[in-house]
């Protein structure tokens, strides 16, 4: 192109050349047009060794990003998204391996020597949905029937506990309660059995009445009684609706806009610098068919009367009526399964999670299905409780739960927020599990009080796709005192994050998050042979190198071209951020 543009500046002046000879004037437009294209060449050549420069001093910066990437990331096979034959082999094994987890059997024995998922050495109970409390529970024929029965006292450390296979637990009025010690566990044949809070399935077409309809095919319905806050409705265990955003005012639900931002180039302006959107109030109060745009929209209306700030709806129980837009028809009678995820005023007992660990030391849960959860599948203790196995299990469904809604205008504070495993224990091993469409796959936070040692934490095995991440560690600690003795995070499949149920969650959508500025990990810390394909956002988020001696080798990872490999939490909040076209080219 340089070539061109000198080419025909010099044609330029031999045409005045020309056209002064034809003239028979004197030679002196001669010289002068010589002395133009002399001064032309040396602009030109001047012009082309500042681009050189310049060029050459991008591509030095660009060769320095990728030097540091090859650094962090040692080993690791990168690939474009879009290389569909390349990545083919691993969507294949993510699909092989999710059959193994879905189809695993029961292998947990009774022995005199107790080993964390494998053996128990007291007796089997067996809860059974047809069963009876009033029953022993020591056989499938005198099984119990709820779960709360085996917090009568008969369950002992070194006990099990085996659900019935092929059935579906319905525990409205609580949680799966882990006991210390005790191993849970499927019995007899079929599917995994599944626990849930949701109370029932709800379509039934009684259950829907129509609540508008308008001249362009637009359906909504209402469901037949009030709820509180909806976290979610999953149809026939494949597909749902997308919940629709309203902030919360003393005048009722007001109306915002999700504006997506572009954290690389800074223009998210969020509390959060790595929120991946920005709520904006409109100032406008809605009805119900202005603010259903789409079909298989919802919003739940619940009564905002004597609302205070900060608001948490697990605190302060409201209800109100739900809105399902579906111009197909009547949603009850067009689906086989409709699952509500409602949280409700049970009393006693939160409903926004579904197994409760909270202070239970040394538990083991094995081939259990949990679904369609309000806020966390599974929760544990976060500094009292220790050595859990969590293995051959499925979470699914779950993690929209309004959270803390500290002010009238909106704010960060206003995310919606659930994990699948969160917080399960100290010293945990979660190994062999799968996990879809939910807030986090899996998540350790604790925070400053944390105890001095908090073991070992193995993640290896799982499968995690369409969550808002796979995998968070995010402990909080000022000093740098090792916390851990190890962290393990080997041999996962993380598909799609971000890509989630949980559409209306405003932190960065993430393969992994391995920490902020503040975090204090491990003697040990080895993240390996994972493989991690595509993210809405960034593929992993990692602390400064000066806060941890982090391990990351010989993994893969695929994201599109143009989109973020990885970002490195800086200093009073500061990101650095790497595309993944630095590593593999424009």
């Amino acid at each position: 192109m340089k070539k061109e543009i000198v080419s025909l500046l010099l044609s330029g002046s031999v045409l005045v050349f020309s056209v002064s000879g034809c003239g028979g004037t004197s030679t002196d437009p001669v010289v002068k047009a010589d002395a133009a294209e002399e001064t032309v060449k040396e602009e030109i050549e001047q012009e082309t060794e500042q681009k050189t420069e310049q060029e050459t001093q991008e591509a030095v910066a660009e060769s320095a990003k990728a030097k540091k990437i090859r650094q962090i990331l040692k080993d690791t096979e990168f690939y474009d998204l879009a290389d569909v034959e390349a990545l083919k082999p691993y969507y294949e094994a993510a699909e092989t391996r999710k059959n193994e987890i879905l189809n695993t059997p029961t292998e947990i024995v009774k022995s005199d020597t107790f080993i964390p998922g494998e053996t128990y050495t007291g007796n089997a109970y067996y809860i059974d949905p047809a069963g009876n409390d009033e029953n022993d529970g020591l056989s499938p024929e005198t099984a119990w029937r709820t779960f709360m029965r085996t917090t009568w006292g008969d369950v002992q450390p070194g006990d099990a506990v085996f659900l019935k296979r092929g059935e579906i637990f319905r525990s409205p009025e609580s949680a799966l309660p882990i006991l210390s010690e005790v191993t849970y566990s499927a019995y007899g044949e079929g599917s995994k059995p599944v626990v849930t809070r949701v109370p029932e399935n709800s379509a039934k077409p009684e259950y829907w009445s129509l609540y508008y309809e308008g001249e362009d095919g637009t359906k909504i319905w209402q469901y037949h009684e009030d709820l509180g806050d909806v976290a979610g409705i999953v149809f026939d265990d494949e597909s749902y609706a997308s919940r629709v955003t309203e902030w919360p005012t003393p005048e009722g639900w007001a109306a915002v806009e999700i504006k997506e931002m572009d954290p690389v180039h800074g223009i998210s302006t969020q509390d959060d610098p790595c929120s991946p959107v920005k709520v904006v109030g409109t100032g406008e109060y809605r009805t119900i068919e202005e603010n259903l745009p789409e079909n298989l929209n919802y919003i739940t209306r619940v009564d905002l009367t004597d609302l205070e700030y900060p608001w948490d709806p697990t605190e302060e129980f409201h209800s109100g009526p739900l809105y399902l837009r579906c111009d197909e028809g009547n949603p009850g009678e067009l689906y086989k399964d409709i699952e509500i995820l409602s949280l409700l005023d049970s009393g006693i007992f939160s409903s926004d999670l579904i197994v409760d660990a909270y202070g239970a030391d040394g538990y083991v849960l094995d081939n259990l299905s949990v679904k369609y959860y309000i806020t966390n599948a599974v929760c544990g203790g976060l500094f009292d409780a220790r050595d859990a196995v969590i293995q051959n299990c499925t979470f699914e469904f779950g993690g929209n739960r309004l959270h803390t809604v500290w002010s009238q205008e909106p704010t960060s504070g206003g995310a919606y927020i659930g994990d699948g495993i969160y917080c399960v224990a100290n010293n945990v091993t979660i190994r062999d599990n799968y996990m879809r469409h939910g807030g986090e796959g899996c998540m350790f936070e604790s925070g400053m009080d944390a105890a001095e040692n908090m073991g070992t934490y193995t993640v290896t095995g799982n499968l995690m796709e369409n969550c808002g991440e796979g995998i968070r560690i995010f402990l909080w600690n000022e000093d740098e005192v090792d916390r851990f003795e190890k962290i393990i995070i080997q041999d996962n499949y993380i598909l799609n994050s971000g890509d989630s149920m949980n559409n209306c969650c405003f932190e960065e959508p993430l393969a992994m998050d391995l920490g902020w500025e503040a975090v204090r990990y491990a003697k040990e810390f080895d993240v390996s042979n994972n493989v991690m394909l595509g993210s809405t956002m960034s593929m992993l988020r990692i602390p400064p190198s000066f806060s941890v001696d982090l391990n990351l080798h010989d993994n893969v990872i695929a994201q599109s071209r143009d989109g973020i490999l990885m970002n490195e939490s800086q200093t009073g909040g500061v990101m650095t951020w790497y595309l993944m076209s630095d590593i593999l080219g424009e």
